[in-house]
């Protein structure tokens, strides 16, 4: 009952904005992300979906699943949260998840996700992208940690195609701080936009896939 009551009062400005935006209409947004070792055995590393719905600034609601490559090990989240500030060179995008471990190998896991996005455009077709968590456990399960889903500097090459580099990284189950860097190329058409990651991590090279795709009026 306390993370409900704690989980109403984060997400109350998200819910004023919804309330001043509600003549806009609703985009929808899909996400798929894969990745797999290039070097022997050829594992799955990741597989996630996730869809979320943005009515104006406010993103309402937000699910998804993720599991480490064969569904031994899952976490379903749900979240909400909103574009909180919209500038032409600047955007925050907040989000809160709860997120729940299943699955086999599991140790039923339960945290709240702090999600931040940060969006800079820079002169010259560059731009940088920010996007971090902290988890916070909400039971005994699980510890305090803190992710970089990703720091990645682009530059728009033509209307289709973006290219950059960047940095990626999370305390692991060790406690030791574990990072790695990554080239992007990303292909942008009608079906949506396609990312193509080629990382360099420490159990060797790791090629990931990235789809976006978002319906409705901008």
């Amino acid at each position: 009952m306390r993370f409900f009551s704690a989980l109403l009062l984060l997400l109350l400005p998200a819910a004023h904005i919804r309330g001043e935006d509600t003549a806009h209409p609703v985009r929808n947004i899909y996400i798929v992300r894969a990745s797999e070792q290039l070097n022997a055995p050829h594992r799955v590393g990741y597989r996630l979906v996730e869809w979320s719905q943005m009515r104006g600034r406010a993103i309402y609601p937000d699910f998804g699943y993720y599991d480490s490559g064969y569904g031994k090990d899952q976490f379903w989240f749900a979240g909400a949260g909103a574009d909180f500030v919209e500038r032409k060179h600047f955007s925050w995008e907040q989000e809160f998840y709860f997120a729940q471990e299943m699955g086999p190998e599991s140790r039923n896991q339960r945290s709240l996700w702090v999600w931040t996005v940060f969006d800079v455009s820079l002169p010259h077709r560059f731009s940088v992208q920010a996007v971090t968590y902290p988890s916070i456990p909400l039971n005994h399960a699980q510890r305090l940690g803190f992710d970089v889903d990703r720091i990645k500097v682009e530059r728009r090459l033509s209307p289709h195609w973006r290219a950059g580099l960047g940095y990626t990284g999370g305390i692991c189950a060790s406690r030791t701080w574990q990072n790695s860097t990554f080239a992007t190329i990303t292909r942008t058409t009608r079906a949506g936009n396609f990312e193509f990651w080629l990382q360099q991590a420490p159990a060797g090279t790791q090629a990931q896939v990235r789809y976006l795709l978002i319906t409705g009026d901008r």
